[in-house]
């Protein structure tokens, strides 16, 4: 029987945390052991994590790693006790009773291949689509097991995988200097490069964002503008990753957000493109070197 980990890394949602928790410890196939990478908080996440107990083990980090650091801490310690997959997952991530259940049988399906990672059925809190989660095909592949609902995917969110131990151990853990955004998309994408990956339909759970949305520089508020520096110095990480080509569909992207911030944008416009410009900026040197595990 296959040994499998939780992981749940959080940050200030104490009460959505309390809620993912819950749900985890009523699995219908029981979880081996939750991986709880509490991100400094500065709630009261953990004082409750200290009334924890039932195979929960709390990892305090001194400083806020972001979700790309705490994801790597995460699958690191669990790769070290072990697990032969990790379930990972954010704090605001309300699985179904039986959604690990499912996301073994897909296991099971898949038992004679090599198989990367397998993704859950993402949906938002009115249980439409949650337009942040949706995957990635693979090449637009229509495949076998499509009449199955199993689709082949090239990435996926980090909000319910199952990672396969042997993936890890070959291409390495999440970049951690991603802080946050893009680093979920990197990572499968590697996975998917050397091994099979698939959607699994019946593994449901539910995003509790507080919108329906996905990453909109456009359309952002004045409050969060900021955190888009991530989401544009790392796409040029991944750009440089794959090539002249890739590198040159990011600069079309590039000129045209800029374009749009000064058209269709309704406030901060020169804070968003000083956003892009430090983004970009910083992209061009900001390099990484993936870490594996030894």
């Amino acid at each position: 029987m296959n040994k499998i980990c939780a992981i749940v890394v959080t940050y200030n949602r104490v009460e959505l945390l309390k809620l993912t928790i819950e749900k985890l410890l009523k699995q219908t196939r029981k979880i081996d052991e939750v991986i709880i990478i509490n991100n400094a908080s500065t709630d009261n996440t953990g004082e409750f994590l200290e009334s924890v107990k039932e195979n929960i083990t709390v990892i305090n980090l001194e400083k806020n790693l972001g979700g790309a650091g705490g994801f790597s801490e995460g699958i690191k310690i669990a790769y070290e006790r072990g697990y032969d997959y990790f379930w990972i997952m954010d704090d605001d991530t309300i699985a179904k009773e039986d959604s690990l259940e499912k996301l073994e049988d897909g296991l099971a399906r898949f038992k004679n291949k090599k198989i990367g990672f397998l993704a859950s059925n993402v949906l938002f809190k009115d249980k439409k689509p949650c337009i942040m989660n949706v995957p990635h095909l693979y090449n637009d592949d229509w495949n076998e097991y499509a009449s199955e609902g199993y689709l082949r995917l090239k990435a996926a969110s980090f909000v319910s995988i199952l990672v396969n131990r042997e993936a890890v151990k070959e291409i390495g853990l999440p970049v951690k200097e991603f802080f946050i955004w893009g680093d979920d998309i990197e990572f499968t994408e590697r996975i998917s490069e050397k091994y099979e990956c698939y959607f699994a339909p019946g593994s449901v759970v539910y995003h509790y964002m507080n919108e329906n949305k996905g990453v909109d520089l456009i359309s952002e508020g004045p409050a969060r503008v900021d955190r888009h520096f991530y989401d544009i110095r790392n796409k040029f990480y991944v750009a440089k990753s794959r090539g002249s080509k890739a590198v040159l569909r990011y600069l079309k992207y590039i000129i045209k957000l800029n374009i749009d911030i000064l058209f269709k944008s309704k406030e901060c416009k020169f804070k968003k493109l000083k956003v892009v410009a430090k983004g970009f900026c910083k992209g061009l040197f900001f390099n990484p070197s993936i870490e594996y595990i030894k």
